[in-house]
């Protein structure tokens, strides 16, 4: 009998305990990515988020969806798919919003909850939050900017005038980011916006001839891109006539020098600011952050061609790619 009693003192315990974990509410986290899974700037980002808030002692239900809105970039879409994440954002009814990159803000966010009450975080703003006037009080994050005052300083005694050049594609982000470089540097740049491969080509050989000194974006929003990467490897290194400059590591191999942002401090920030935010911490507190991190890239077949020779403290510095 005694036996009984205590099988059964210990199965009240249990189910008494499964019950006390099941009235502990998780705090619920919405993540958008504005663009894709398998694209290392997104990867990166929501690795390193979900890492921060797996190591919290907050018991937390995390939800994630994609916008895709690199590889679909027409208006319909777009708006289509920021429709249904408001629903579900409505349906999840999180505690925090998380952002990552330009289309998040800019069709769901700013549509739909500039007004609500959620607190929002971003990270992988282009430029500055500043460019999105009716934001709600309630959001702060991290701006991505680039280094180009840096990579143009670095590239500008082996260009032989100062005429600047940037290539992307036709994508909103790519648009917003080379307005802010003409910010950053206070000068006009002779920006080209491709919308095909072909078309990329034709303006890559123009700006080569009309410009001093080039900066390319990661054209991933361009049909095709990845597909033909290779291929445009082989084409930049025959019509390569100035010194080129990047920002993001998956063009490395197109251009001279590269200062590449960090995706993984861009989500760490983000998932930190959530966890203060989830522990209580009043939002208008966390003050927006701008990154700090680089990687520096140096192409080695591009710089000999040029004759580019660069100094020995940024070759310590660097990884050297052909």
């Amino acid at each position: 009998m005694k036996k009984i009693a205590i099988i059964f003192f210990s199965l009240l315990l249990f189910f008494s305990f499964i019950k006390a974990e099941n009235l502990i509410a998780k705090k619920k986290v919405f993540y958008i990515n504005s663009y894709h899974s398998g694209l290392y700037w997104s990867d990166g980002i929501e690795k390193s988020i979900k890492e921060t808030l797996l190591k919290s002692k907050i018991p937390i239900e995390f939800k994630r969806v994609e916008m895709n809105s690199k590889r679909n970039n027409n208006e319909p879409y777009k708006m289509k798919i920021a429709q249904k994440i408001k629903n579900q954002i409505e349906n999840f009814k999180p505690d925090v919003i998380i952002t990552s990159d330009d289309n998040a803000i800019k069709y769901v966010i700013e549509p739909y909850f500039k007004n609500s009450s959620i607190p929002i975080v971003f990270c992988g703003i282009n430029g500055t939050i500043k460019k999105y006037k009716e934001l709600p009080f309630n959001i702060t994050g991290m701006e991505e900017v680039q280094l180009i005052p840096q990579l143009i300083d670095a590239l500008k005694k082996y260009a032989k005038g100062n005429r600047i050049g940037s290539l992307d594609d036709d994508s909103f982000s790519a648009k917003a980011q080379s307005d802010f470089f003409e910010e950053q540097l206070k000068r006009k740049i002779y920006k080209k916006h491709a919308r095909t491969i072909d078309e990329w080509k034709k303006y890559y050989v123009y700006l080569q001839n009309n410009t001093d000194i080039l900066l390319l974006g990661n054209s991933g929003a361009l049909i095709n891109w990845d597909k033909n990467k290779e291929n445009l490897e082989d084409f930049v290194k025959e019509e390569t006539k100035i010194p080129t400059a990047a920002w993001d590591i998956t063009v490395s191999k197109f251009v001279v020098l590269t200062f590449a942002n960090n995706p993984e401090e861009q989500g760490r920030w983000a998932a930190n600011a959530v966890l203060r935010i989830l522990k209580g911490e009043d939002i208008k507190n966390i003050p927006i952050a701008i990154n700090e991190k680089a990687n520096i890239y140096i192409n080695t077949t591009l710089s000999k061609k040029l004759n580019i020779v660069f100094p020995f403290e940024l070759i310590d510095n660097a990884v050297l790619v052909k």
